[in-house]
């Protein structure tokens, strides 16, 4: 039982690092921000943004096109003539035109000179962009929750592993002591019995922890973005179980930190600029054309030789397009532009009218989480003091086995709802912070 104990509890130690230096919060998240591959997919979304801007500006710059065709006449148009023209009079005399193979090449240049739509088309996929930037903060956001949630969550099943396998070993002391004193009859062995049923519970326990504390580390490693064959330390220093540092003064909340409120603003933009768009498409548009083309015509495939006759051609020209009617088709685009317009500003109220309920009910629950844990850790001290009276007293045989084993249960339950209360605290706590919008602040500041 001995060499049991003292394995868990080496791999209690290696995991939750309290020998050497393990991996605060900060740089869990940090690793996140770089392996993640939700907020890779946002980076990448951030690039083709990026490209989309470059391809609105193209789109005002010389387009030019290459042509090229080749025709093999099988068979010859026949065109029929009449015989006036021979001085063959009331006849008709049929004529072959063209030759079997015809080539033609050519080049076109078209410039935009002005184009209304361009200048708001090209503010819109700006506004993608922005979108796409506000998208990977959001990603970032959401790892660094997922990722505080589940490290805090580790560490906590790390500690109360640790505090079970102390009173594992507290129970085996007690267990071999007693079953040393039935032995030489001084005590009894249902005393044995009961003592050796609660110490086989606790070290179910205590197993039963340390599998839960591999699962929640493999959970952070996921979520991280490291491969779960990786070795993870973390800092057990990251709990702090002075709970005076989370009655500080909280900071003054701004919306605008909220990236789904940004996000609803920046579809409002979309909207607007989509507006103008339709209606910019009311007005003409000029651009400038420019030709250049060759064309051969032989009976023989023998473009290739030199000597040849090629046939060419050039034009150059300006191409003015001034809207008429197209069927109230651009007067529909615009209702539709400004009733968006009007839905994207309810969307934006209900949004505000959300985050400061969630911001109410958070702080609510951190409040309380912060009343509970001290309660929580009254509870357990109490409970400690009790179970060590309860021992000194069953040793020197002032009490049966039974309190003994009641002050250990008790004791054992105290712990899993101080570590239970501890965890919510946390969560509580990020929760507030993420709903702030200032979760990656609270993070940069945590040790």
């Amino acid at each position: 039982m001995k060499k049991n104990s003292l394995v868990i509890l080496a791999l209690i130690i290696l995991s939750t690092g309290v020998f050497g230096q393990g991996l605060t919060l900060k740089q869990c998240v940090d690793y996140a921000n770089s392996n993640n591959g939700n907020i890779k997919n946002a980076n990448t979304d951030v690039r083709i943004s990026e490209k989309k801007i470059d391809e609105q500006i193209g789109s005002m710059l010389p387009q030019i096109d290459a042509s090229g065709n080749y025709t093999n006449n099988l068979q010859l148009i026949t065109t029929l003539l009449p015989g006036e023209l021979l001085n063959k009079p009331g006849t008709e005399i049929p004529v072959t035109f063209g030759t079997k193979h015809n080539v033609t090449a050519g080049i076109q240049l078209n410039q935009k000179i002005f184009d209304p739509t361009f200048g708001i088309a090209l503010k819109a996929v700006k506004i993608v962009k922005l979108q796409a930037e506000q998208n990977l903060r959001k990603s970032a956001e959401q790892t660094a929750y997922s990722v505080s949630g589940t490290y805090y969550q580790t560490l906590v099943i790390g500690k109360q592993t640790n505090t079970l396998q102390a009173t594992l070993e507290a129970s085996e002391k007690l267990l071999v002591s007693t079953d040393l004193k039935f032995k030489n009859g001084m005590a009894k062995k249902v005393d044995v019995d009961k003592i050796r049923v609660s110490y086989n519970n606790i070290k179910s326990q205590t197993q039963q922890s340390e599998l839960s504390y591999q699962q929640s580390l493999n959970n952070l490693k996921f979520q991280m973005g490291m491969p779960v064959d990786k070795t993870l330390v973390l800092s057990d220093d990251a709990i702090d179980t002075d709970f005076s540092v989370f009655e500080t003064p909280e900071d003054s909340f701004n919306i605008e930190n909220r990236v789904d409120y940004q996000l609803k603003k920046i579809d409002l933009i979309g909207y607007e600029l989509d507006k103008k768009k339709n209606q910019s498409s009311y007005y003409p548009s000029l651009s400038f054309i420019a030709n250049y083309g060759t064309n051969a015509m032989r009976n023989q495939f023998d473009f290739t030789q030199p000597g040849g006759i090629w046939y060419p051609s050039s034009s150059i020209g300006v191409n003015l397009k001034i809207p008429i009617f197209d069927g109230l088709q651009k007067h529909a685009r615009i209702s539709q532009s400004k009733l968006n317009i009007e839905k994207s500003k309810v969307n934006i109220q209900l949004t505000e009218q959300s985050i400061k309920v969630d911001l109410s009910n958070f702080d609510i629950q951190y409040r309380n989480a912060i009343d509970n844990i001290h309660n929580e850790k009254d509870n357990l001290d109490l409970a400690g003091s009790v179970y060590k009276d309860v021992q000194n007293q069953f040793q020197q045989g002032a009490c049966s086995s039974l309190d003994l084993i009641q002050a250990e249960s008790a004791y054992t339950e105290s712990q899993n709802n101080y570590y239970n209360k501890l965890l919510t605290l946390y969560i509580a706590r990020i929760n507030l912070e993420q709903t702030k919008g200032t979760l990656l602040n609270y993070i940069n500041k945590q040790k």
